[in-house]
């Protein structure tokens, strides 16, 4: 009887190793191709921003076999700074402001837009109504795009303060975008605007007959141009990749340079240390006007 015991436990030890080795299937899933984000600042609408960043990450794919890449946008201005503050994105094309408040948050700069010349704003004022100098805004209405916004507002407004102005002196309204503040001058709602270079030019391409009662004034001053950024946890062979790939989009004699936005894929090596002339700016401009309060300085996180 003993042996018989023996002989049907072996059996049936026998019977549900089979069974569990005929029903078990794996748990995990095949290994995938890493995905890296990458967030230009919300100068454009998010299904925009995708839109025009999109084929970048194709050619960056095309370049850079085995890794994938992702267009992270954001909503608005503020919800771009928080994500940098929150390191919450791999690579990003930041304005000179946010290239800054990337460095104090673990992300270097790799790359950067060109040329710097288009790193500059612009008042626009119509053309009937044109004033001489900045002091004959006192009392009036000027717009910009956000309180943050570097080329089309900051500059713009260190240059009235510069030349008599007292801001105090007039109403100062933030409309959300470039293309608002450029329609707030044209159909009277407001004296002047503030716009970036590059904004103001494509702008007047794609609406000559609008652009045509208006007339920019009063250059200002330039700053390096947008950053490209990388976070520090992304492998350093990698971020050269990229840096080079973007480097190069403009040489490449096979690309079809028609499919990005104007002066969109021109990029270039930035020199260690370039944007402490953006510190030195957002001193400057907080001693003479004052910087918005999400431009404060935070502690790093």
């Amino acid at each position: 009887m003993h042996r018989l015991l023996v002989l049907l436990g072996v059996f049936l030890s026998f019977c549900s190793g089979h069974l569990w080795a005929e029903s078990y299937k794996p748990s995990g899933t095949a290994a995938t191709e890493t995905v890296y984000t990458f967030a230009p600042h919300p100068y454009l609408t998010p299904k925009d921003l995708f839109a025009a960043y999109d084929p970048i990450m194709r050619y960056l794919e095309k370049k850079i076999p085995g890794v994938k890449f992702q267009v992270e946008t954001s909503k608005d201005y503020a919800a771009y700074e928080a994500k940098i503050a929150d390191r919450g994105f791999h690579f990003g094309l930041p304005n000179p402001y946010q290239t800054v408040l990337g460095l104090k948050h673990g992300y270097r700069v790799i790359a950067k837009m060109t040329p710097d010349e288009d790193f500059r704003g612009w008042m626009i004022v119509r053309k009937d109504r044109k004033p001489r100098q900045p002091r004959d805004l006192a009392g009036q209405i000027i717009c910009f795009p956000s309180a943050s916004a570097v080329a089309a507002t900051m500059l713009p407004m260190l240059y009235l303060h510069d030349h008599g102005l007292n801001l105090k002196e007039t109403s100062v309204k933030y409309v959300g975008s470039p293309a608002s503040a450029i329609m707030s001058v044209h159909s009277g709602d407001a004296a002047a605007c503030g716009v970036s270079v590059r904004h103001w030019r494509i702008w007047s391409k794609d609406n000559p007959d609008k652009a045509g009662t208006l007339e920019p004034i009063w250059q200002t001053a330039s700053l390096p141009h947008n950053g490209v950024i990388a976070r520090s946890d992304v492998p350093p062979k990698l971020a050269q990749q990229v840096a080079a790939v973007l480097i190069g989009m403009d040489k490449d004699p096979n690309l079809d340079q028609s499919q990005f936005t104007a002066d969109q894929a021109h990029f270039e090596t930035a020199p260690e240390g370039l944007y402490k002339i953006m510190e030195q700016f957002l001193k400057r401009y907080d001693e003479a006007i004052g910087l918005p309060a999400q431009m404060k300085p935070q502690p790093a996180r």
